[in-house]
């Protein structure tokens, strides 16, 4: 079962279940990065594919250029990919090094396992967020649209995202968990050892000859798998209420941030926090993605009642939806030819 250990590298996993016949370790396919790639091209899909829906119905008009081209949002998806997956990196690795200064020690001997290690999501969400509102200003897309078709799609990622923290055993996982497992519930969603994890942190593993031969002591609660199954419950939410609030802008993104701040403060419940730097505020301690998260809760709440306000005092007029451009017909045909 892949989910009973770590595999650093997905060449890794071929290596283990062919018993040693296929040996491509040594090509650098980082569990991890392969399942954020994973989550980022299936966002791409579902946001085009709900940009085209909004252009159809005319809610995301065509955007229009000096020279009098004109061009879809729909068709700017591949920059939103490249925008996200830059900033997303350098935001998230700003507010880890701001939480855990000490995970970039080793930064000179092993960079990539360094700077995809220990992402703070909530840092490459904002950063990511604050460059795509740059963009969809400067391109003149309607912005609270866009972020409520980016926000339910970036969960849903988010989640793919985690079973990469998983199968790498990147460090991301919760507390000690000894308690006797439930007989429903199976092993790799009630506790794991995560061993042969990329973090190298644990005990050794006698006989090993592998390149990550460390396994944790004690049992621990499989966060990764937990966040998985939170964010992919929350995109379905999202999914199904999303064209209710077609025509009204920004709601759809606040009951996001309500969503996914409740997600995140629950889940830190149980995450370890021994390498974490924690954020006094009268005299208590939360860790930063705590305070991030009641943050955005009461955001939340504050944009779904003043959005619904407003719109209940201003509904919206649905605009018309576009229309095939009729074909020409054969004596139009000819006037142009002549």
């Amino acid at each position: 079962m892949i989910l009973l250990r770590c595999y650093p590298k997905v060449t890794d996993w071929f290596w283990s279940v062919s018993g040693g016949a296929i040996d491509l370790r040594s090509i650098p396919i980082f569990s991890y990065g392969f399942f954020v790639a994973c989550g980022f091209l299936v966002a791409a899909v579902i946001v085009t594919r709900e940009l085209r829906r909004r252009e159809a119905l005319g809610w995301m008009p065509a955007l229009r250029w000096n020279d009098g081209k004109e061009e879809w949002t729909s068709e700017l998806v591949g920059d939103f990919v490249i925008i996200c997956a830059i900033f997303g990196v350098l935001g998230s690795n700003l507010f880890n090094f701001l939480e855990s200064p000490d995970s970039y020690n080793g930064f000179w001997r092993d960079p990539f396992g360094s700077i995809f290690s220990g992402l703070s999501v909530y840092g490459g969400m904002i950063c990511a967020g604050l460059a795509l509102l740059i963009y969809s200003w400067r391109k003149k897309i309607r912005i609270p649209d866009m972020f409520d078709i980016l926000a339910y799609c970036f969960i849903l990622a988010v989640g793919i995202g985690r079973i990469g923290c998983q199968v790498s055993g990147d460090g991301d996982w919760g507390i000690i968990n000894t308690a006797p497992k439930p007989a429903f519930i199976p092993q790799f969603l009630w506790a794991s050892t995560y061993a042969h994890n990329i973090a190298n942190e644990g005990i050794s593993i006698p006989g090993c000859k592998e390149l990550h031969c460390q396994v944790l002591s004690m049992p621990v609660f499989p966060t990764p798998m937990y966040e998985f199954i939170e964010c992919t419950i929350i995109f379905f939410i999202l999914h199904f209420i999303r064209k209710r609030l077609t025509d009204k802008p920004g709601l759809l993104f606040f009951i996001f941030a309500i969503l996914i701040g409740i997600q995140r403060y629950s889940i830190e419940q149980i995450r370890s926090i021994s390498d974490r730097q924690l954020y006094f505020v009268f005299g208590h301690g939360f860790k930063q993605a705590e305070l991030i998260s009641m943050a955005l809760i009461l955001a939340g709440i504050i944009g779904v009642a003043g959005l619904s306000r407003y719109y209940a005092a201003h509904p919206a007029v649905k605009p018309p939806a576009l229309e095939p451009e009729p074909e020409p017909t054969d004596e139009q045909d000819i006037t142009t030819t002549a």
